[in-house]
């Protein structure tokens, strides 16, 4: 029997270490994420003969992760298959991508893949967000250029613990302001996500980033690590009054990552019309389709 344990830094801990293991490279798998969204999804993590299993509440009914070893698949999705049927319901793999769909195909047959677009995540070469060169991004260069002129005192700076109560102000403008996705249920889910967050910053292995003007905040973003070359960008906020302010919050946090991210993800848009737009105004490098496996 499996023995599966709430998703926290701690129990997700051993996930760092799993470099051998094959797993995805969505946003859902950056252990900030299965974290701080433990609240909603009720995340949980259990071992099972050296490869891991992350069970979730999806749409009502259990549903997993996997990071395994190409010969363990076989042995790991029986085990997951008798977890499932625990609750009297039929296997369901979250998060696949498009390179690990023919190891899932070998092993079981019968699972059928679907991905829904809202759900793809948008991911960018980082040379080309730190540049912002070339004809596609002349209009992002535009903004922030306004901003350098319009704000030459500006001050960027990596977001500390003294930054978290700005923060919050920030966050809780955009709700006031009716900005944020115009849901009370996920204004309150990811007010309590960027919570946690701040809360576990130095366990989660957080960095992030803030603007002032004139001591103000008016900007700031963080994330973490997916993988050794790939960033997640959780969360990104700008009080828009500040013209250029997202734009430049972006470039300066990507100008001053570790040099070792190459990638940024920058996760989904969920079929938000705004969000798509801006997302894909910065011209992502793949558009990384996360199936959905279901058995027959």
């Amino acid at each position: 029997m499996l023995t599966f344990q709430p998703c926290t830094p701690q129990s997700c801990e051993p996930l760092r270490n799993a470099d051998s293991l094959l797993g995805p490279r969505g946003c859902d798998a950056s252990i900030i994420n299965l974290c701080s969204w433990q609240h909603l999804y009720n995340s949980s993590i259990a071992r099972y003969k050296e490869q891991f299993i992350l069970r979730f509440n999806y749409e009502g009914r259990r549903a997993y992760s996997l990071r395994f070893r190409p010969d363990g698949l076989s042995d790991l999705l029986a085990a997951v298959r008798e977890d499932a049927a625990a609750t009297n319901e039929k296997l369901c793999i979250l998060g696949v991508n498009e390179d690990l769909l023919p190891y899932y195909i070998k092993a079981a047959p019968n699972l059928q893949a679907s991905y829904n677009e809202d759900n793809s995540d948008y991911v960018y070469e980082r040379q080309a967000l730190a540049t912002l060169a070339g004809h596609k991004l002349q209009s992002k260069r535009n903004f922030l250029n306004r901003f350098h002129r319009n704000y030459p005192n500006y001050v960027y700076k990596p977001l500390e613990e003294k930054d978290v109560d700005a923060c919050l102000a920030l966050d809780k403008s955009w709700i006031d302001k009716g900005l944020t996705l115009g849901h009370t249920n996920e204004e309150i889910n990811e007010r309590k996500t960027i919570k946690y967050a701040f809360d576990h910053w130095h366990e989660l292995q957080a960095i992030g980033g803030v603007i002032y003007i004139e001591g103000q905040l008016v900007a700031f973003t963080y994330g973490a690590a997916i993988n050794n070359d790939t960033f997640d960008v959780c969360v990104e906020k700008a009080d828009t009054t500040f013209e250029g302010a997202y734009a430049a919050i972006n470039n300066e946090f990507v100008n001053h990552l570790p040099m070792q991210y190459i990638w940024l993800n920058r996760e989904e848009d969920l079929g938000i019309p705004g969000l798509r737009q801006a997302k894909s105004t910065y011209h992502p490098a793949v558009r990384l389709h996360k199936y959905v496996l279901t058995e027959q």
